[in-house]
């Protein structure tokens, strides 16, 4: 399962620090994970916008393109852009 950290400002809006989740088929990269988070409504669309979202993928800081998969660690934070 793919460990889904969330930092900061996005933590304390989503209500969430830590999750573990099977990535569904299809969900390949960051891009396809956060247009899945941002299906389970409420706050989820508001504040996971691919160009205000910094992601890291087992610590390294990476692009919104980067595979991903289940047995990767998965770092979201917002960007103050």
């Amino acid at each position: 399962m793919a460990k889904i950290l969330y930092f900061s400002t996005l933590a304390e809006r989503l209500g969430e620090t830590m999750e573990e989740i099977k990535l569904p088929p299809g969900v390949e990269d960051l891009r396809g994970l956060l247009k899945m988070l941002r299906m389970r409504g409420k706050e989820w669309p508001v504040y996971l916008v691919d160009d205000r979202i910094q992601a890291t993928v087992n610590k390294n800081f990476v692009e919104l393109d980067a595979k991903i998969n289940d047995q990767d660690e998965i770092g979201l934070m917002l960007t103050r852009r």
